[in-house]
């Protein structure tokens, strides 16, 4: 099959078919719906090597996460992969575990071109770093707490994220508090920890560091913490998580002996006993957002780079107790 042949199926112009692989402008949303239902169905592939010389493009999106088998970023990366799939982009998935050098070297795809952009979901090296290799392509944010006036960044208000699971902890008498993050030198959970112990200080209480639980991404993470807690820190009486799934261990060793809230409302929430509550964050307008502006910005090199912050709410899935 060829570009021919898709457009004869479609009864469309071949010129068509082409700005419609190319997520070019002028063509109407029901033909380009059309012509991708048609693609995709019938699992048509352009010519990649042929589109780069007359395109200089490639239509590779690199999107690199930590590890994909953390919750979070194993969402996010699904939802940005479906929505630049809308647009005709390919996606690689690149795991850095948390190390520079991985980072370096998907950055170094980009300098090469051999993919079209990054969306970098998780900063591993510094900030100017990350500013000189912009300099090579176009470089996304999303999901970092990262400050930059020449990089277009999408993330939540992760100072507030924290600040909101003190007042909730707080609101249901609990006052000794403790928190558990993933990678304790990432900025956003940085920025999670100080709204923490903002929200502490604001309430005349002082955050022990003992209670600061680093290296919670899993379930089996969670376990591990609910049991140091339970021979060491009976006090505890109340505690945020990065990540309901780390929620649900900690609770399977506890139970109700402390109130915890976790952060994403993964569905997990709903089939623990009792159900966790949790921060809900909107990361599927993130996605959609960020997906929208690097397409626009690819095909428009003038765009300007826009900043986006997304806010928290809290979800009590806990079962409401009547008198």
């Amino acid at each position: 099959m060829n570009i021919l042949d898709v457009a004869k199926a479609c009864n469309v112009s071949k010129s068509t078919v082409s700005r419609v692989i190319n997520n070019q402008p002028h063509v109407s949303e029901t033909t380009r719906k059309k012509v991708m239902d048609y693609i995709n169905k019938h699992h048509y592939v352009p010519n990649n090597i042929a589109n780069y010389f007359r395109n200089k493009t490639t239509k590779s999106i690199a999107i690199s996460i930590p590890n994909i088998d953390h919750p979070f970023f194993s969402k996010l990366s699904s939802l940005l992969s479906s929505n630049l799939n809308l647009y005709g982009y390919k996606t690689y998935i690149h795991q850095t575990f948390s190390n520079k050098n991985s980072e370096l070297e998907i950055l170094n795809a980009l300098k090469t071109n051999e993919i079209d952009a990054v969306i970098l979901c998780s900063i591993e090296n510094e900030n100017n770093i990350i500013e000189e290799y912009s300099n090579n392509g176009l470089i996304i944010v999303c999901n970092d707490a990262f400050k930059s006036e020449n990089i277009a960044t999408f993330h939540f208000d992760e100072e507030n994220v924290g600040y909101l699971a003190v007042k909730y902890l707080l609101k249901r008498d609990k006052k000794t508090l403790g928190i558990c993050i993933d990678n304790i030198s990432n900025a956003a959970q940085q920025a999670r920890l100080k709204g923490f112990k903002k929200a502490l200080y604001e309430s005349d209480i002082e955050l022990d560091e003992r209670y600061i639980f680093t290296e919670a991404y899993s379930i089996e993470d969670g376990i591990k913490i609910g049991n140091h807690i339970m021979k060491f820190h009976k006090q505890l009486d109340g505690l945020y998580t990065g990540n309901d799934y780390v929620s649900a261990g900690v609770q399977s060793i506890l139970g109700q002996d402390i109130d915890i809230i976790g952060t994403d409302n993964q569905s997990i929430c709903l089939v623990t006993s009792p159900r966790l509550d949790s921060i809900i964050i909107p990361i599927d307008q993130m996605a959609k957002d960020a997906v929208e502006f690097m397409v626009n910005k690819l095909n428009d090199k003038s765009l300007a780079p826009i900043h986006k912050l997304y806010q928290g709410n809290i979800i009590e899935n806990k079962p409401k107790i009547t008198p």
